[in-house]
């Protein structure tokens, strides 16, 4: 009996030698796309992530941006600064600073800017508005406005109003499209405009001429 079965066992593990290629191969298919499969849902679940993430700090940035423009109108027409709108001016300017900052980075990382973008002016400019009014929040007590000091919260306020109007009517919607790259491309423009109209290369110069002058 064993002997009439010998044929069919080497004919079906020469069979077996025959598929075992295809064999591999079906299940290399299947890994990959396992895989693919795999690496789609985490890149749609980082997309999705990252796109949150955008649109909550672009709400922020809306919010900072015409926060400022309240305030400072505010400061204009009392003709002083008190303490707690220095605070505030201070947090807004380092929430523009950062927000867009790290986006222009993001946009470097991303290849979708060249190298260099994410050292753009607006948020050194930013920067150098929320340490002018730290210095202001540090020092504790109502700064009145001389003349020197009205200048620098009306330029602030001419700058922040060139960013305000650049950001009302956008819509963010996604990560994956490029319409946050043109809001930063746009507050460059803004910064850019705003500089060559004063001929100035920062805001700080205005302050700087200040104690110059004192």
């Amino acid at each position: 009996m064993s002997l009439l079965k010998l044929p069919k066992e080497i004919e079906g593990s020469n069979m077996l030698k025959k598929n075992y290629g295809r064999i591999v191969f079906v299940c290399l298919i299947i890994a990959l796309l396992i895989l693919c499969i795999s690496q789609y849902h985490t890149k749609e679940i980082y997309k999705s992530a990252l796109t949150s993430k955008l649109i909550a700090d672009i709400s922020e940035l809306r919010s900072a941006i015409s926060s400022n423009d309240n305030v400072y109108g505010e400061i204009l027409r009392s003709g002083k600064v008190s303490k707690s709108q220095a605070n505030y001016l201070m947090g807004n300017n380092d929430e523009i600073r950062r927000i867009v900052g790290d986006y222009s980075a993001l946009a470097v990382h991303l290849g979708k800017m060249k190298e260099g973008f994410q050292y753009v002016d607006t948020p050194q400019n930013a920067l150098k508005l929320t340490l002018y009014f730290k210095d202001l929040q540090d020092a504790g007590k109502e700064d009145f406005l001389d003349p020197n000091s009205k200048v620098i919260i009306e330029k602030a306020l001419d700058l922040n109003s060139k960013w305000s109007g650049t950001i009302s009517s956008r819509q963010i919607t996604s990560i994956a499209d490029d319409s946050w790259i043109k809001l930063l491309v746009d507050f460059e423009k803004d910064t850019h405009i705003f500089l060559e109209e004063n001929k100035i290369e920062n805001i700080e110069e205005f302050w700087l001429k200040r104690r110059e002058i004192k």
